[in-house]
């Protein structure tokens, strides 16, 4: 095996200083891979009532098509959205479905 140059701080890359950590009992996990295997940490559970708004949501139907489809008031359905926007930890609705989605809590259909 051949010795890995420095980088730019003088510490070496690649395979070498993997297989230290991994003697070392440490982990050595691609960025790519931490990023998704952190996207499938659970959160914080979701009651019923957030689960129905949030695959509504996902439906595309807005706060008002909402509490009528669940007959709810609408600001019953932004206590949920706030709700559900702080468990899933995203900015707003379109977050809210993608990560929905991604992480399988709803499906298409």
């Amino acid at each position: 095996m051949s010795a890995t140059p420095p980088n730019e701080k003088g510490e070496r890359c690649g395979v070498q200083n993997d297989i230290r950590a991994v003697y070392k009992g440490q982990y050595c996990i691609p960025p790519a891979v931490a990023a998704r295997l952190a996207q499938r940490i659970p959160g914080p559970e979701l009651s019923a009532r957030e689960l129905a708004v949030l695959k509504l949501i996902v439906e595309g139907m807005s706060n008002k098509e909402i509490a009528s489809a669940l007959s709810i008031t609408e600001s019953t359905v932004k206590n949920h959205v706030n709700s559900i926007l702080s468990k899933l930890n995203v900015k707003d609705r379109t977050q809210a479905a993608t990560t929905a989605l991604r992480r399988g809590i709803v499906t298409l259909g």
